[in-house]
């Protein structure tokens, strides 16, 4: 069931410093389950995420754009943009060392943009923690398609 699914995701990405032994031994299911498991929810959240996170039309760029500006005087601005590493309770044995952050521990780099409501309008997700927060940017969707994303010079607030 998918509540089990769900569970050994949790208890695996969810517990710091928790291996997939700890998983399996707690739900009474195969080591290789474990990683069976957290794919099937892996997969789900990306399809899950293709539906709910969205740009968002004219309307709501310009909802955001007033808001913004509303709050901070700050005019153009069609959304929030920042970053943040996911630490990993160990170093991949594959290429681990690529994913060493700036803090000095194995990490996955997340950038996210939200709207006025802090909805999240686009994510940008795996990248190794030694990469930099400017070329993920850089090699974004949003970035390299930023003609169609950033009309009549609107912009993002980043840190």
């Amino acid at each position: 069931p998918i509540r089990y699914q769900l569970g050994c995701f949790l208890i695996h990405y969810g517990t710091r410093g928790a291996n997939p032994l700890q998983a399996a031994h707690k739900l009474g299911v195969g080591f290789g389950t474990v990683f069976l498991y957290c794919r099937c929810i892996v997969r789900a959240l990306r399809e899950l995420g293709m539906h709910v996170i969205s740009w968002g039309d004219e309307d709501r760029r310009n909802e955001t754009t007033q808001r913004v500006m509303d709050r901070s005087g700050i005019p153009d601005c069609v959304g929030m943009l920042d970053g943040s590493l996911i630490r990993l309770s160990e170093m991949p044995d594959r290429n681990g060392l690529i994913f060493i952050c700036r803090k000095k521990y194995p990490a996955i780099n997340v950038q996210a943009i939200v709207d006025h409501e802090k909805r999240f309008i686009a994510v940008e997700l795996g990248w190794p923690g030694s990469v930099s927060d400017v070329t993920m940017w850089k090699k974004s969707h949003i970035w390299q398609h930023r003609h169609e994303y950033f009309p009549n010079n609107t912009m993002l607030l980043a840190d």
